[in-house]
């Protein structure tokens, strides 16, 4: 079989079926690239301000009122024997935290200044609440307001899946799958779904993080509660897994595709 024969207008069909089946095997590289396309040594003018989180039911806060004698606050923070309250740590953590759990009605009990209503608000109203109610004890004292389960769930194709605990207050979409360890080879970059609970119900999210105009996103900060979900992508990322001798392998199972197809074409 000549080779003008083979690449003739009577075998286009075949060959068009064999360029489909080999590029079907991999992925084009700009799907597996963060923020594909974009200028360095640019600097692009900042995206929405996050909005701040707002406290939920069954949220956890450390608080602590901090005096120059601390014997005189002793009467305003917990202590391990105020077993009624909530308790935060880890086996990983020597430090467990005492924490305030928000009840169902939204509130936690302050020693001293009884039921104080904090669903909805703030950290920083919390602690504003808080400081108000303990300026009539103390004079010079601060108070200090944590909330402690800021966590955010990552599931799917991502190498360490798992809750994670938010290190900062600010965290990027990018930060958070960081902490899981990375999106695998296998997962779909340009369909990052995020699952985030507002006052009006569950909101999801999709983002391509592979698209620079990701960083202007409203969901580009991840906030506590989230749920990032990193879908399985129906193509297969080969290009990093496969050893030196596959491209030869593939290769030779395409031309022997082909071969037999043309053959049938005889």
């Amino acid at each position: 079989m000549s080779t003008i024969k083979l690449f003739s207008r009577s075998y286009l069909p075949v060959w068009v079926v064999i360029y489909i089946f080999a590029s079907s095997c991999s992925t084009p590289l700009k799907e597996l690239i963060y923020l594909n396309g974009i200028e360095s040594g640019v600097t692009y003018p900042n995206g929405p301000v996050p909005e701040e989180y707002r406290i939920r039911l069954n949220d956890q806060l450390f608080i602590q009122v901090i005096s120059d004698d601390p014997r005189n606050a002793a009467f305003l923070n917990l202590t391990n024997t105020q077993s009624s309250m909530g308790s935060y740590g880890n086996s990983s953590n020597s430090i467990e935290l005492i924490t305030y759990l928000v009840g169902e009605d939204g509130k936690i009990s302050y020693p001293q200044l009884g039921e104080l209503h904090v669903e909805n608000l703030t950290v920083a109203e919390v602690r504003d609440i808080i400081q108000e109610g303990v300026d009539k004890y103390l004079e010079s004292a601060s108070v200090f307001v944590k909330l402690v389960n800021r966590n955010v769930t990552i599931l799917g194709e991502v190498n360490q899946p798992g809750q994670k605990l938010m290190v900062k207050n600010k965290l990027t979409i990018f930060e958070a799958l960081g902490s899981a360890g990375d999106i695998t080879d296998y997962g779909n970059r340009q369909n990052v779904k995020l699952i985030r609970e507002l006052p009006d119900g569950k909101h999801i999210a999709q983002m391509d993080l592979t698209d620079p105009e990701i960083i202007f996103s409203p969901y580009y900060y991840v906030m506590p509660h989230d749920i990032v979900y990193v879908e399985h992508s129906t193509k297969v990322y080969g290009a990093k897994n496969l050893s030196y001798s596959a491209p030869i392998s593939i290769t030779a199972s395409i031309i022997s595709i082909g071969l037999l197809i043309l053959n049938l074409f005889k």
